[in-house]
């Protein structure tokens, strides 16, 4: 079998990823993806983990440093071959270079003396223009107003998947001009992770509101029959 057959035999046994927010599952389970993940050659799999180091967060050391975090992005960059995956790399990781401004600046952080905090051509800038409201980069990245809608409301949950979104949208424009190469396979794999997390992240949600459900209804009982004062915050004693 060719490289070329390998990808097309590949690509077309894996389910779509599309409709991001209303997957209640994977597609496809982690297991059955490694499992057909195999069909690669060593050096492409290897690719594809080096990518994945950097941009997936569940396959990071957490007790790296945020140094140490931005000199391995750095390195996976410099190594790729593909001008498609260091486009990858390069916007995931201005995503959260940007991210990471607005965060240390609302915790009340000045301007950082060096650029080894971020990733990108725009650390330097950013630094330059710590105090206006975006960074003077709104024209860059439009998003940037929108997110720091988020963080002054403190959302967490809004700004999360705001976050999911942008990324799962840039791995969709990167991934319009290829369909069977190693590429595409990266970006399809970059694209489950995103899911997954999304789908995990909606259980626990409704996890925690069914328990916030069936809290705001015994304090609601117990407070119309006098038996104790309600704190669910919810409003349920003005029904």
């Amino acid at each position: 079998m060719t490289g070329m057959d390998e990808y097309v035999s590949l690509m077309s046994s894996l389910p779509s990823t599309e409709r991001l927010f209303l997957a209640q599952l994977p597609a496809i389970s982690r297991l059955r993806l490694e499992l057909r993940l195999k069909q690669l050659k060593e050096q492409d799999l290897w690719t594809l983990r080096q990518v994945e180091s950097v941009l997936n967060w569940s396959m990071q050391n957490l007790a790296s440093s945020d140094k140490e975090l931005i000199n391995h992005a750095k390195t996976v960059f410099v190594g790729l071959q593909s001008e498609t995956l260091k486009t990858l790399v390069r916007d995931k990781m201005e995503l959260r270079t940007c991210i990471a401004a607005l965060r240390r600046r609302a915790q009340g952080e000045h301007a950082p003396d060096n650029v080894n905090w971020g990733f990108g051509s725009w650390v330097s800038h950013i630094n330059r223009n710590w105090n206006e409201t975006h960074f003077a980069l709104e024209t860059v990245f439009p998003w940037l107003p929108q997110a720091k809608g988020f963080m002054d409301n403190k959302d967490a949950e809004g700004m999360e998947r705001f976050i999911l979104d942008l990324a799962f949208k840039q791995l969709q424009r990167c991934g319009n001009q290829h369909y069977f190469d190693l590429e595409a396979v990266i970006i399809y794999v970059l694209k489950w992770d995103i899911v997954d997390r999304t789908t995990h992240y909606n259980i626990e949600a409704a996890k925690i509101k069914y328990e916030l459900q069936q809290s705001k209804c015994e304090y609601t009982c117990r407070y119309r029959a006098g038996k104790r004062p309600c704190y669910c915050q919810s409003r349920c004693c003005a029904r």
